[in-house]
């Protein structure tokens, strides 16, 4: 039985419509292939905001080729959003001849309340995107001038060839959004997969599965919040005792991937692991070591079926 065609990233985020002929807000339908286990990957929400925000930006300003590129977004996740209808407004914030600033809010329909006055609808994620264009950016730029000791310096990219195996944990394919990659790791000698630099970084090679390209500055904002962050790995059946839930992420884009790239690096650190909570901070990285991507987040842990972690564990 021949398997079911699903459509690209690029290609979901590009069935926004506008809503009943308005300029500045637009509906969506979210498939469950962007799910994780309870709900829409923040990821990919902020990948669809970011698709709107352009839109929008392109057609509400009339220097529509300065802003061609997001460079930075800051989201925050106020509802967990379940795959179906969304609604998405804008608002151009700020508009100079370098940069565009716009609010994205996304909605979900209001729930009916027994005939008791019209369903509202319930405000799930507020973005402020900044837009320009990365190609025309010049200015200071300074190299790395910290020891080669420091941490300024990173580790060489692990070959994925020599160095890295493919992933066939069963978490892997747990949920509809970690299913759509491949996922290669090095092996560190503990046995936990991507952790060879220690601690709670962690190291994954990143490439669809579908063939397509991570040809858009969108799949950068879809693979910075990509499950398996260093504390799920950390711990073996992570996924069988918690949940995770993004409070809000930031992404700084510093370059265009190339149209024909397959293959990207994450890399994921998390200074501190405490009472439910955790920071993220991620780098995304070509096959030539130039950072593409820049993320830092904050998320939640809950605990499955009333298992909880004594204050004690492992970090």
């Amino acid at each position: 039985m021949a398997s079911q065609w699903k459509p690209s990233l690029l290609e979901a985020t590009s069935t926004l419509s506008f809503e009943n002929g308005s300029s500045d807000r637009f509906i969506a339908k979210i498939s469950r292939d962007w799910c994780t286990q309870h709900s829409v990957l923040g990821g990919y929400l902020t990948a669809l905001m970011l698709a709107a925000a352009r839109k929008y930006a392109s057609i509400e300003t009339e220097a529509v080729l300065n802003y061609p590129d997001p460079v930075h977004v800051f989201a925050q996740f106020l509802l967990k959003v379940p795959p179906g209808q969304v609604s998405v407004s804008c608002k151009i914030l700020r508009a100079t001849s370098r940069l565009c600033v716009v609010r994205v809010e996304l909605e979900l329909p209001g729930q009916s309340n027994s005939g008791h006055g019209q369903p509202q609808p319930s405000t799930a994620c507020i973005a402020i995107a900044t837009f320009a264009d990365l190609e025309k950016e010049n200015g200071l730029t300074q190299g790395a001038t910290a020891p080669e000791s420091s941490s300024a310096h990173p580790a060489p990219l692990p070959s994925r060839e020599k160095e890295c195996i493919t992933i066939d944990d069963p978490v892997v394919d747990a949920t509809p959004v970690t299913r759509k990659l491949h996922w290669v790791a090095p092996r560190s000698v503990d046995g936990r997969w991507g952790h060879r630099l220690g601690g709670h970084q962690r190291e994954v090679w990143l490439s669809f599965r579908d063939g397509s390209a991570i040809s858009d500055l969108l799949h950068l904002a879809l693979l910075t919040d990509m499950p398996l962050q260093p504390p799920a790995t950390h711990t073996a059946g992570f996924y069988t005792r918690h949940a995770l839930s993004t409070l809000c992420l930031s992404v700084e884009f510093k370059k265009r991937p190339d149209p024909s790239t397959k293959w990207v690096l994450v890399r994921s650190n998390s200074l501190r692991v405490a009472d439910g909570r955790y920071d993220a901070n991620v780098q995304i990285l070509n096959e030539d070591g130039d950072i593409l991507a820049l993320g830092n987040h904050v998320v939640y842990i809950s605990d499955l079926k009333g298992e909880k972690e004594p204050k004690t564990a492992k970090m």
